[in-house]
Order: C-alpha cells, then structure tokens, then sequence
C-alpha cells in the first residue's frame, strides 16, 4: 500500500503543469448575477494571452461576428455577454489543463478534457430543467468534478495498473481499489486542489462527493446529485470514457430525492449531443470556441 505522504506527492507534482483553472472562482463571482463588472472581466481575461486571443477569434466568429470586428477585448466582452464569455474561459482553461498526456486509466491524450466536457454539458442542460444549480456553477462543477484523476495519471503512478486489475478481479468499484492500492483515493486529491486554488466549498463537495452523492453535505447536495447524474450520462454517451468509468454505482436515493427520472433524462440526450458535436469534432478533437 502507498504511504499517505504520496497524497501530498501528487499535489506537489501537479505545480508544474501550467495554466492550472485556478482564476475560475473569480470569474465566475464576477460573472454571477446580472450585472457583471465588463471592466474587470476585460481586465482578467487580458492577463492570459492565449484566452484572450480566444475571446477574439469567438466574438469575431460567423456565429458571433457582425459588419464590425472586434478589436478589443473590451469590445469582445460587450458583444458575447458576460456568461457566453465565461463558458468560453472556462472551458479553454481547464481543458488546457486537462490535454496533457498522460499514462493510466485507459485513456487516449484528451479523454479526461473530453470526457469532462461532456459531463460540464449535461449538468448545464440538467441545470435548466431541474434547477437544482446555476446553469454556470453546474457547467464548471462538471469540468472540474474528476481533476484528481489527472492528477493521478500526471503524477505516472504505476499503482494505476494494480488498480485497474484489482476492479475487476475483487469486485470493487474504482474508488475502493484506489483506496485499497493507495491509502487515498482520486477524489482526495480533487478536493485538496480545489482548496489550494480557492474554489468555494459547493464545488470541493462536488469533487470529494459526486460519486456518493448522498454523503454530502446537505447544502451542497443538489449541486453534488446533479454532477453525479451528469456523469451517468455522460459516460452512456461514451466520450473519452476511460477504464474507470463503469466501475462507479449510481446513487438512487439521492437521485430520487432530488427528482430525476430516467426518460427526463434521455429526452434531454438530442440536444445534449448536439451540444457536444460543437465542441467536439467527429474525428475526437476539442474545440474550445
């Protein structure tokens, strides 16, 4: 078995990859609600090259764009609205994350950004029906919720092979054999991360709860249920699933108390696809626009 002090390991491991989602908690306070400060939005997103490039090329997109073009971020800001341009960093700034190669859990490079993307678009679509969460705070609770997966992966554990042969061998689900391997399981990691970056608590229970939904606490527990349903979903729809992905028991309790019924849920399927095939093209590359 892994000693605990590989926890704090994996943690330390993770300060090297670059353009960890960590302004996220302040973008989205600054973009909650119905007047958001543009001129701090500008200000923040102008700090990061790359997602400010990206704002551009989206606010001068055909899907955007009108007889001017944006030159500014200011002027991008203005004509994508305060929670389009939010979903826009969001995505582009874990998903940068999230892309970086890396060995265990069955996946190819990108499954987990893809995966997670898929299950950030169920829990927004989700959010609108049930309204169990902020269309914005599901949306980034489903990009966020698996992080210390990658960070487990990232870290080249060769205890993921013996966990993966462990799963099918004793019956477990994928958090008992990491827990059995290592003394500490992924979701652990998700929530020590998320602290370190300052993301709120309804968030860390998402991370350390979505997959036991009825343990969390009881106020974070709509937004924790409605990740753990997204994530169902998503796995059922198949994109960049990795070996973990059907190791995991579905929480029926918490399901049911907080009203989600199967056919709601696959009614919600054609337009969460077609959703998905804006991000994700038909060859598997992101497309975070």
């Amino acid at each position: 078995m892994k000693s605990a002090s590989d926890l704090q390991t994996v943690v330390e491991m993770t300060r090297s990859i670059p353009c960890a989602p960590a302004i996220l908690p302040k973008l989205l306070k600054l973009t909650e609600g119905s007047s958001a400060d543009l001129g701090e939005l500008e200000m923040l997103i102008s700090l990061d090259t790359g997602l400010a490039t990206n704002v551009l090329r989206t606010a001068n997109s055909a899907y955007f764009a009108n007889t001017q073009r944006c030159e500014s971020i200011a002027d991008a800001v203005l004509r994508l609205g305060s929670k389009t341009l939010y979903r826009i960093a969001a995505t582009t700034l874990t998903g940068r994350w999230l892309v970086h190669p890396v060995r265990g859990y069955g996946w190819e490079p990108g499954d987990l950004c893809r995966h997670s993307l898929c299950v950030a678009i169920c829990a927004e679509a989700f959010a609108k029906t049930t309204h169990l969460a902020d269309s914005s705070t599901a949306y980034t609770a489903g990009l966020i919720h698996d992080l210390g997966k990658f960070a487990l992966a990232y870290a080249n554990f060769s205890a993921l092979d013996e966990i993966a042969s462990r799963v099918p061998d004793d019956y477990l689900t994928w958090r008992d054999a990491e827990l059995a391997v290592l003394g500490f399981d992924s979701a652990e990691v998700t929530k020590i991360l998320l602290q370190n970056w300052g993301f709120p608590q309804n968030f860390i229970s998402v991370g350390f709860f979505y997959q036991k939904p009825s343990e969390a606490p009881e106020e974070d527990r709509n937004l924790v249920t409605l990740i753990h349903a997204s994530k169902h979903v998503a796995t059922q729809l198949g994109y960049g699933v990795g070996a973990d992905g059907f190791y995991c028991d579905p929480d029926e309790a918490a399901l049911e108390a907080a009203g989600f019924r199967d056919d709601e849920m696959d009614a919600a399927i054609p337009e969460i696809l077609a959703t998905i095939q804006r991000f994700i093209t038909p060859e598997g590359e992101l497309n975070f626009r």
